[in-house]
This record gives structure tokens, sequence and C-alpha cells, in this order.
């Protein structure tokens, strides 16, 4: 049995703040692993159920990767993770940009960055600068940003937020926050020893480029994605 997650001083802000800063409906889907998975899915889905509690502006829904419906979703969207493993969730999939994604629980550091993505969807808002749009207006070409990242990391949100700002603006992008302890054959198969670890792939699965650590511009993941796509 999942504990509270949330003291009733972090009720009360969340609440405060959810009622202050959402404006649009934020629906999120949540595949979980009860399989392979389950203690991590049984949180995930306490998660959505607390959040829903405070606000009637952002709705989870659940679904079983092992239904074999769902499953075959899951193979269209490309979010099956069998090839590096068998564990399929948890996977976070905001609906309205579906390029946004979190493997794993948006835990610890990275939970204020879901609560952010939360906040620019639901105010159809990004935290982006026309230069950077403009560097990614000429890659059409389906691609991923992996951002590996562990809960205690201080710089690993950075990069999730710069990916999924990528991936609000460019339907053609996705920007794929990955947790390297919950996924850790994921981690085993692109080497991650440290974190942020980022890859970007091509819609085939092959890496163009990788790199460890944080870049303060997300104009400077822009760049490392146009020298990926070009070399």
């Amino acid at each position: 049995m999942v504990e509270e997650i949330f003291s009733e001083e972090d009720k009360k802000a969340l609440k405060e703040m959810f009622d202050k800063s959402l404006k649009e409906v934020v629906e999120i889907d949540v595949y979980l692993d009860e399989k392979n998975n389950k203690e991590t899915s049984e949180f995930a889905k306490k998660i959505g159920e607390e959040i829903m509690k405070l606000t009637d502006k952002i709705k989870f829904y659940y679904y079983d990767s092992f239904d074999q419906k769902i499953e075959e979703e899951m193979k269209n969207k490309n979010l099956l993770l069998d090839k590096y493993g068998n564990r399929r969730g948890p996977i976070f999939v905001f609906r309205k940009y579906p390029g946004v994604i979190y493997y794993g629980l948006p835990s610890g550091e990275e939970f204020p960055i879901f609560l952010e993505d939360i906040i620019h969807i639901s105010n159809n808002s990004f935290d982006i600068d026309g230069s950077t749009v403009k560097k990614l207006s000429s890659i059409n070409n389906p691609l991923d940003i992996y951002v590996f990242v562990t809960p205690s990391c201080p710089y690993c949100p950075y990069m999730t937020h710069h990916a999924h700002q990528i991936a609000m603006v460019k339907s053609n992008i996705r920007g794929i926050m990955i947790e390297s302890y919950e996924f850790p054959e994921f981690s085993d198969h692109y080497k991650v020893y440290g974190v942020p670890h980022n890859v970007i792939v091509d819609k085939d699965g092959n890496t163009l480029t990788e790199w460890e650590g944080m870049l303060p511009e997300i104009g400077m993941v822009a760049d490392k994605i146009k020298e990926a796509v070009k070399e």
C-alpha cells in the first residue's frame, strides 16, 4: 500500500498554485506495468489520484501496458521498451503534446519540471525563444531526445525542461525523460554512468549524438540537434 505522497502543507501549496496558474484542462495518459514494475506503477497512480483531488484542471488516465489493445497502441506510439529489458511503465504522456514524455516517476528534482510542463500546456505558453525555434525550423525528420536522470540530480531537470519545451514547439521531436534507476536495462544499453546523460536518436533508434552533462541554454540543445542531423 502506497502511503500519502504529499503533506497537508504540500497539498495546500499545490492547490493554490493550480487555482492560480491553470487555465485549460491538461490530460495525461499513464501506462502502468503492474507485472514488472508494480511498486513504482502503484506510486505513479497515487501521484495522479492525489493531484486530481486538488484540481479539476488535471486529468490522469491509467492503462495496463499488458492489455492487448493497449500494447498495440503503445507499439504504434513507439512507447514499448521491451528491446531494452521487460519494463513497460510507468510512462507518462501528455495528450495535447504527445512528445512530452516521462519514462518513470517525475519525482525528486524532476517533480517541479513536471508541474511546470502542466502549467505551460494548460496556458499554451512556451519557455523557448524565437531564435531557438528558428534553429529547429529546418528539422523535419522524427527525432527523440533521451534525457537520463536520477531523482537527486540537481542538473537533470534543466535538460528535461529543454527537451520538453522543444517537443512542445516541434511535433516531430519527442523529449523523453528516463529515470535511470527505474529502467536499468535502458540505461545499460546507452552506457549511462553519469547524469544527465543525453542522447539524440532518429526514428529507427540510431544514435546521432550523445553527451553527458547539462547545457545551460535551450539554444545549445538546438545546436546539438542541428549538428547531429548534418552529420
